[in-house]
């Protein structure tokens, strides 16, 4: 996805987030994190801990699933995706952000 978009048109963020095991240090989660992410998408990784976000978008916070969303500049949810990655689910999300290119 993220050699298909036009970065000057669409901003791409990944998020983790992490329940905090109260035996951790928040420094030592980021840690852990970033040994899962590769270097070059450090900058656009952004790692919580909290359930805000979870809350926000109505997923629920023991999830295991990937959830991918599209958010306009305003902030409002334009689609959501739950789960494994397939063709159709890349194609919803594809055409929600050439429907965000038109505005």
């Amino acid at each position: 996805m993220r050699s298909e978009i036009d970065h000057s048109k669409y901003r791409v963020r990944d998020v983790l987030a992490v329940n905090l095991p109260f035996f951790m240090s928040e420094e030592d989660v980021i840690g852990r994190a970033k040994e899962q992410v590769p270097q070059r998408y450090h900058d656009q990784t952004w790692i919580l801990n909290s359930q805000i976000m979870e809350s926000a978008l109505g997923v629920p916070s023991d999830s295991e699933e990937a959830v991918i969303v599209v958010l306009d500049k305003n902030g409002n949810l334009i689609s959501q995706v739950h789960g494994k990655v397939t063709a159709a689910r890349m194609s919803e999300i594809t055409n929600a952000l050439q429907s965000l290119a038109s505005d």
